[in-house]
């Protein structure tokens, strides 16, 4: 897919679902693996946002940022 202005929301998914993907695939990998417990490690404190309805809190690790790094690779290639 070539990266223009109307792409722009099918970006920000595979971005999206890319670390959320990479963030589950690397808990599995250290659950399987204990010595592996680096790329779980947590690069920033927690990122939150809290609204009084709803709150979001965002954690940055090794497995989402190759996780994001492959969905921007799949998007490209699609």
């Amino acid at each position: 897919m070539i990266f223009a202005k109307g792409n722009l929301g099918f970006f920000l998914a595979f971005l999206l679902i890319g670390g959320v993907l990479g963030s589950a695939l690397g808990t599995l990998v250290v659950r399987l693996f204990p010595a592996l417990q680096i790329i779980n490690t947590s690069l920033t404190g927690p990122i939150s946002l809290n609204l009084e309805i709803i709150s979001l809190g965002v954690r940055l690790n090794l497995s989402a940022i190759a996780g994001m790094l492959v969905g921007v690779l799949i998007f490209r290639k699609v």
